[in-house]
């Protein structure tokens, strides 16, 4: 049976936070990964109106991880009080099946491997290359991370 996914979303006052708050999340295989998005934000705090720049972590995780994510990024957490939202995630079958792919035998496994040794780059694609080279939600999503070791 297929686990329950949800999109979460984690707050952290600093990027650098977030961004801590997101690697020991994913070294624990809670979390799928994402962006931490960083913006101005008004906040009613204390009874009073408080303005600074707030990010929030976008991410993805399993129904059954829910309350261990919370536990561990509370835990971690530099802020007062951290701030999670879930929400059920309903996305397309590629994503779904990358997300389940990411967490399939989480209990086993072993920590995530470090960083690639790599700088990213774009490069240029043949027009006649583009419609192969996103994995379709509607074809075979038995192995949908790329075999190429450019991707």
């Amino acid at each position: 049976m297929k686990q329950k996914l949800y999109q979460v979303m984690i707050s952290s006052e600093l990027r650098t936070q977030g961004l801590r708050l997101l690697e020991h999340l994913i070294s624990k295989r809670l979390i799928f990964g994402g962006p931490v998005f960083s913006g101005p934000a008004r906040f009613l705090w204390k009874n009073e109106i408080v303005e600074h720049d707030y990010c929030w972590t976008i991410t993805f995780t399993r129904e059954d991880l829910r309350d261990e994510l919370i536990r561990e990024a509370e835990q971690e957490s530099a802020e007062a009080i951290c701030v999670i939202t879930f929400s059920p995630f309903d996305g397309s079958p590629a994503m779904q099946a990358l997300l389940e792919e990411a967490f399939r035998g989480r209990e086993k496994e072993a920590k995530p491997a470090p960083y690639k040794n790599a700088v990213a780059a774009l490069t240029f694609v043949p027009s006649s290359d583009i419609p192969k080279r996103t994995i379709s939600s509607f074809g075979d999503l038995s192995r949908v991370q790329p075999g190429d070791p450019t991707r």
